[in-house]
């Protein structure tokens, strides 16, 4: 087989298994936790207070800025402990900025570009005060009684019902086969009885605020934990929410890969990162350095694995790079292979002698890519899905956010904030190593063949090295485009796994000179 085409083949085994892999990596979110998601992004516009004049004193304190607006207002007749302030830019009919919800203050401006009829501050006002109801009916609280403490408490805890209904009848009046979005259609509906259908939401906004907070979560798939508790970095204040721990069982229902690698792997993580925090809920993991010891070695245990896995295949290849420099003899011997099929034949056939000689296999390295690519797609399955890497920030740098939603928050620079420059020296090591790790094995190849006389020039062996430097630099910038599109974890893995990648190169090539020396004594 023509080395060029070896090459190609690999390429496709490659991306194949790229393709097979990831539709074997599944979401483990719940429709319950990407609730709880939703309400730490889009949890209402009221600020909750003990008194009248609490409410008035925090709006006062902002009444210089003139394009603020305020309702201070009594949540419930009947209790005169609980009020709230509402904070808003007047837009005419509809109010277009909410200070407490930025990601609601988006939607809105969205739905005016689109001509959509935005709800007012009435109707808000009116929502957050059923939600707050149901929150503190499921905490078993009655309204009449509720303070700030417990009212936050209970939004904490059932906030989330914004969102979810585990009412089957709301499912299925839905015809919906998730319980999402049940309460909060149940709810609109109840206020546009009580205070009109022009103080409630046209369909066309609903329909628009419903598809960008559900894009919102789609992509989030930090869920797997092996203990319940809070996790992650939600909203604009990076609110945790509650995340059920998922048994290995589960995620087998969810595929081979994600039973076989990516719980696993991500088990292991949490394991690791709340071992060296003292526990999920230590102010050590909100630092980041738990997490990021646990990639470390996580990353080498998981390249040993592979490592093993692969290492006869790993050593035919070591030895074929050995095999240079006599590969290059024969080269030279039939230089004109590459236009004589009598040479090119000879040449095949003296080339597979010396592979049998030497017990090597050339497609060996389709085996390591067999291997690899799958346990790679797991173990990027597993650290996006792991719920303990999103929690926390190191250098300001969340790790389960993207390298490149990093980099485009300029507006932070020139300071470290969202951790712009953390991601900026993450992605240069990243790909240096990756440099490295592709190019060292082929400069000790070609220090090796330079030891070989030269008898004249090869067309088919340039032709030849020059594809490998074409796929080569490929592959490279493939994995350097991947490196900005996946999270900061997989930076860290393929940096160590580079580091890795490195030493079991000169480790075999020392092994395979030591195997030499012993059979020339």
């Amino acid at each position: 087989m023509k080395k060029s085409s070896k090459l190609i083949l690999s390429l496709g085994a490659l991306t194949l298994s790229a393709l097979v892999a990831t539709g074997c990596t599944s979401n483990f979110c719940t429709s319950k936790e990407k609730s709880r998601m939703l309400f730490a992004i889009e949890p209402g516009v009221s600020v909750y207070y003990a008194s009248e004049e609490e409410a008035n004193a925090h709006a006062k304190e902002h009444e210089h800025e003139e394009k603020y607006s305020y309702v201070v207002e009594k949540v419930y007749d009947d209790n005169p402990n609980l009020w709230r302030s509402i904070q808003y830019v007047d837009g005419g009919n509809n109010y277009n900025e909410y200070t407490k919800s930025v990601q609601f203050t988006s939607i809105v401006a969205s739905a005016k570009k689109s001509s959509f009829q935005a709800p007012g501050v009435t109707y808000l006002a009116a929502f957050d005060t059923k939600l707050l109801s149901r929150a503190a009916n499921a905490a078993g609280v009655e309204t009449s009684a509720l303070t700030v403490e417990t009212a936050e408490a209970s939004l904490k805890t059932y906030g989330y019902l914004k969102f979810y209904s585990d009412d089957s009848q709301i499912a299925e009046k839905k015809k919906s086969k998730t319980p999402l979005w049940g309460y909060y259609d149940e709810i609109n509906n109840e206020i546009a009885y009580e205070l009109g259908v022009e103080y409630a939401p046209t369909n066309d906004f609903v329909n628009s605020y419903q598809s960008t907070l559900n894009s919102t979560v789609s992509s989030t798939r930090s869920c797997i934990a092996v203990i319940d508790g809070e996790y992650g970095n939600y909203g604009q204040e990076g609110a945790q929410v509650t995340i059920d721990k998922k048994t290995w069982g589960y995620a087998w229902s969810k595929g081979p890969i994600s039973g076989l690698i990516v719980w696993p792997v991500a088990a292991l993580l949490d394991v690791i990162a709340t071992s060296f925090a003292g526990g999920i809920d230590s102010g050590k993991m909100l630092q980041g350095w738990p997490q990021l010891l646990a990639l470390v070695i996580v990353t080498v245990i998981v390249r040993l694995v592979v490592f093993a896995a692969t290492f006869k295949s790993v050593l035919s290849q070591q030895k074929m790079q050995a095999l240079q420099p006599e590969l290059a003899k024969l080269q030279q011997k039939y230089p004109n292979s590459n236009t004589s099929q009598s040479e090119k034949q000879r040449l095949a056939e003296e080339q597979m002698k010396l592979y049998k000689k030497h017990k090597v296999n050339p497609l060996s390295q389709l085996l390591v890519i067999v291997i690899q690519f799958p346990i790679f797609i797991g173990v990027w399955g597993a650290m996006t899905g792991s719920a303990v890497l999103s929690t926390g920030t190191f250098l300001h740098l969340n790790l389960s956010t993207s390298i490149w939603t990093a980099l485009k928050n300029v507006k932070t620079l020139p300071s470290n904030v969202g951790g712009w420059w953390t991601a900026l020296v993450l992605f240069l090591l990243m790909a240096i190593g990756q440099f490295l790790a592709m190019k060292v094995p082929q400069w000790i190849s070609k220090a090796k063949a330079k030891k070989v006389a030269r008898l004249g020039v090869n067309p088919a062996q340039k032709q030849q090295n020059r594809t490998m430097n074409i796929v080569s630099y490929a592959m490279l910038i493939m994995i350097i485009i991947m490196g900005f599109t996946l999270p900061a974890a997989m930076g860290v893995y393929w940096f160590v796994g580079a580091i890795f990648s490195l030493a079991q190169s000169l480790i075999t090539q020392l092994l395979i000179v030591g195997r030499k020396d012993k059979n020339r004594r």
